[in-house]
Formats: structure tokens, sequence, C-alpha cells
């Protein structure tokens, strides 16, 4: 369809016959796309704009004392940051 060769029925397709159609070529450039609206809008506040610093997880996240951080990665590294559970 789109390479220089012989069709089936013995017609000669050009390589450059879509340029030949500028119209068509255009409304399909200016198409909405999904590439073009996954993740367009803008993420500056709420739950969607946070996240982990350690494993990028938005689940679960621990904004006190300005730690940025998923539960599970706190209980991993709480003893390294100095964290002392009591009883």
């Amino acid at each position: 369809m789109f390479t220089a060769g012989r069709t089936g029925r013995g017609r000669f397709i050009c390589a450059c016959a879509s340029l030949f159609l500028p119209f068509r070529r255009s409304s399909e450039r200016d198409k909405m796309g999904h590439q073009q609206l996954y993740w367009s809008h803008p993420r500056k506040f709420g739950q969607g704009s946070r996240s982990c610093r350690v494993c990028s997880n938005r689940h679960g996240l621990i904004r006190k004392y300005g730690l940025n951080m998923c539960r599970q990665c706190f209980r991993q590294y709480a003893k390294d940051i100095g964290f002392v559970k009591l009883d």
C-alpha cells in the first residue's frame, strides 16, 4: 500500500502517493489523539501531584515532617532516618 511495487491486480502504487493528499494528512495530524491527551491536565495540587521519593508510589504517602515517603518505604528506612519505635 505504501511501498512502490505491483499490486495483485497489476496496478502500480507509488511510495509518495500520500504527498498528493495534503488535506487528508493535515486533518489526521490535527486530531487530538491519545498521546496528546494522556497526562495533559496540570498536576500542581492534590494526590496526583505527589509521589514517594523512594519508589514513586502515590498511595499511602506520609507527608509529615517533609518525609514524602509511602508507608512501606517508611517502615523500611525508619531506623536509618532516626525514628525509634516506642513500646
